[in-house]
């Protein structure tokens, strides 16, 4: 079903599924979801079950993917504005049961990304991260005074929520279409040999 506001979206958005030959462009985020499919433990290409995972690596490709999303709906790129767009892009697009959840995303994000570690601070804030894979329960829990659980199987189901939500959003929305082709050129598509 061709739903998108132009060819660029089709081919950012298309589904894991999808079989794309090269030599040609990619999508960004197609490619993504495809590696973090496989590191969750599902075949890309068909759905099903692999027999082995790499959950550390899949929930960093997902905070990087959350990242990406937040660079085209925010339809900016600025330095020192990633905090601000991944914080404000995640209560619209996922499920979060507290404010608070969306700066604790945040802060395993930074812990991942930056040190490949379970640990950040803010200003005035520390976090010590556990990762669970339940797949049942919060996606975020707290044990005081700074532990925090985060299930990596609902992290990955929120954000494939999250793909499906901004794209029906974009297709409805002049002002996120604008936001989208503004941030393609740098991020939307990579051409493969």
């Amino acid at each position: 079903m061709m739903r998108m506001f132009s060819t660029d979206a089709d081919l950012f958005f298309s589904p894991p599924h999808t079989a794309l030959s090269v030599p040609g462009w990619f999508g960004v985020l197609y490619l993504l979801r495809r590696d973090i499919d496989l590191c969750m433990g599902v075949n890309p290409a068909t759905g099903t079950a692999v027999s082995c995972t790499a959950l550390w690596p899949g929930t960093m490709a997902v905070l990087a993917g959350i990242d990406l999303l937040a660079k085209f709906f925010a339809g900016s790129d600025e330095m020192r504005q990633a905090g601000p767009r991944f914080r404000s892009f995640l209560p619209c697009f996922f499920s979060i049961t507290k404010p608070a959840d969306a700066e604790v995303i945040y802060q395993l994000r930074n812990s991942l990304l930056h040190s490949f570690g379970l640990y950040s601070k803010n200003k005035t804030d520390v976090y010590r991260f556990f990762l669970t894979a339940t797949g049942t329960g919060q996606l975020v829990s707290q044990k005081p005074p700074d532990e925090y659980y985060v299930d990596v199987r609902i992290l990955y189901r929120e954000f494939e929520k999250a793909v499906e939500a901004y794209r029906t959003k974009l297709d409805r929305d002049p002002g996120l279409q604008a936001h989208f082709t503004a941030m393609f050129g740098n991020y939307g598509r990579i051409y493969i040999t």
